[in-house]
């Protein structure tokens, strides 16, 4: 199941995440959209009067068409001046310095947003080709290929992350950086991936992400997601990303031959002979010198005694690199587009609660008084006596 959600949510989010923050959606506050919505309002305004002038003032005495056409218009108007709180809001109009000094701020740090999406789309364009390599390097070399779930013995095609993070061992701790940046970063894709997609059954859209309008459901069920596809993420970066590092990190072993046998080995002035710890290497140091790592062992011995699950995961890459490419070439090349309709109905939505809230308000005063003025009256009556 959770290679599913892994699968579906983690490569559209992988791609996505980095073209948000450089193809960012317009904002209602854009001059372009606040002189849009004033051009419609002045439309609908004149429309309105033009209606309200053929009936002298009296809507009865308007057609049904008219009569229908000038009830759209007042919801129209009502939705625009809507719109056009929000985008004064959005500008900082009305507020205290505070929010002003913030927006300001964005503006001002908008071109680092854009360096930190090229920077983000870079590590995912790494992770993608470390993962097709890899994927590659198992399909081609993999020792007994779909009867041990394609188990690799050895690394014979390089991809890049992992060279990174074995090179960068040596220096600590530069290693453990590039691998929370690197864990990090498909986490959060796939929290991009959900809120983007939505929870969905099939093309159904059951529950949605919103800023401040997400259901309890949806939060549920998106923590519920989000550790399934924990869980496909410890076989994917150990066996897929980055597999020598997760496997036997820098582990190296003298691969010189000693004379005599029994002799210890020495390649400190033989530094050709080091080679890689691998699972095929057949020199008795390797076997004496290399420890593979608990969670390699883990998710080896799993995919040896099920080997079914080895093949589905082992494919599924390939439906998560297919997936995440398309998503990237249409990110690319679509432009962002503002959803006016889901602003209209969060706006709407803030309204409502505002109402409750203030309706509640006001019944808790009532209440009070109500039972202030009895309290009083309880008390006058005890002096009297």
């Amino acid at each position: 199941m959770g290679i599913i959600v892994y699968v579906i949510y983690s490569s559209t989010g992988l791609a996505f995440f980095p073209i948000s923050f450089i193809k960012s959606s317009p904002s209602i506050s854009s001059p372009m959209l606040s002189a849009n919505i004033e051009s419609r309002l002045e439309e609908n305004i004149e429309r309105q009067r033009q209606l309200e002038g053929r009936c002298g003032g009296n809507p009865d005495h308007l057609s049904s068409k008219d009569r229908r056409e000038l009830d759209s218009l007042v919801r129209e108007e009502r939705t625009l001046r809507r719109r056009k709180r929000l985008a004064e809001a959005s500008r900082g109009q009305g507020r205290n310095f505070v929010i002003k000094v913030w927006y300001k701020l964005g503006a001002v740090f908008r071109p680092i947003k854009l360096l930190g999406g090229l920077l983000l789309l870079a590590i995912s364009v790494m992770i993608w080709i470390s993962m097709l390599l890899t994927c590659i390097d198992k399909a081609k070399n993999s020792v007994c290929k779909q009867k041990c779930g394609y188990i690799l013995g050895k690394i014979n095609i390089i991809n890049p992350v992992n060279w990174v993070l074995v090179e960068a061992a040596s220096v600590f701790p530069a290693d453990y950086v590039i691998f929370i940046v690197l864990v990090l970063h498909l986490f959060t894709s796939s929290v991009v991936g959900i809120a983007t997609i939505g929870i969905r059954f099939l093309w159904i859209r059951l529950l949605q992400i919103r800023k401040g309008h997400t259901s309890p459901q949806a939060l549920l069920l998106a923590t519920v997601m989000l550790t399934l596809i924990t869980l496909a993420l410890n076989y994917s970066i150990s066996m897929i990303v980055v597999p020598q590092y997760a496997t036997y990190g820098p582990q190296t072993f003298c691969d010189y031959p000693s004379i005599p046998a029994s002799a210890p080995l020495d390649c400190s002035k033989h530094k050709e002979y080091l080679k890689p710890c691998s699972e095929l290497a057949n020199n008795p140091a390797a076997k004496a010198v290399c420890t593979p790592s608990v969670a390699s062992t883990f998710l080896n011995r799993i995919t040896l005694n099920f080997p079914f699950f080895g093949i589905v995961d082992f494919w599924a890459q390939f439906v998560f690199l297919g997936f995440s490419l398309i998503v990237l070439l249409i990110s690319l090349f679509r432009t962002p587009r503002f959803d006016e309709q889901q602003m209209d109905e969060d706006a709407e939505e803030a309204e409502e609660e505002g109402l409750l809230a203030a309706s509640g308000s006001r019944f808790n005063a009532a209440w009070q008084d109500t039972t202030g003025r009895t309290r009083d009256q309880r008390v006058r009556f005890r002096d009297d006596e």
